[in-house]
């Protein structure tokens, strides 16, 4: 203390009674809130662990339903291609009741409602396929 008082040639008596007095109070207060902060540091950090995986088990089941749809979308447009591949290599025998209409259906549109039909029926197939095991069994 009295090379303080030397250099700046004030009166530091104050920094003395806080040194004999104050400080020993302060330490424990300073390392007593230091151990509460690390105690919630460690509670912020789990916190953040398990936000991260919450975060990763709903990605998760947004990337499986992303792909079921991807399938049966893929089946139901893949089945109603061929069925349409089908019934054109045959349009000059129309793949259609032989109903005698007033106005007969264009071999291009019944083509295209065979496809359609044909799409829907193998969509609602793989969606069914496709459909988690437990939900199957509930439904049954």
């Amino acid at each position: 203390m009295q090379q303080i008082h030397d250099i700046t040639g004030e009166n530091i008596k104050f920094l003395e009674i806080f040194s004999q007095r104050n400080c020993l109070f302060f330490q424990q207060q300073i390392n007593a809130d230091l151990g509460y902060f690390r105690h919630g540091s460690e509670l912020l950090s789990k916190a953040i662990d398990s936000i991260r995986g919450i975060v990763e088990i709903e990605q998760a089941e947004r990337d499986r339903s992303l792909e079921r749809t991807i399938q049966v979308l893929g089946i139901a447009f893949g089945g109603g291609a061929i069925v349409s591949g089908v019934v054109i290599q045959h349009i000059d025998k129309p793949f259609a009741p032989q109903i005698n209409f007033k106005y007969p259906v264009h071999p291009l549109v019944s083509s295209l409602l065979w496809s359609v039909l044909a799409t829907a029926i193998f969509g609602i197939v793989a969606w069914w396929v496709t459909q988690p095991k437990a939900k199957r069994n509930k439904q049954k």
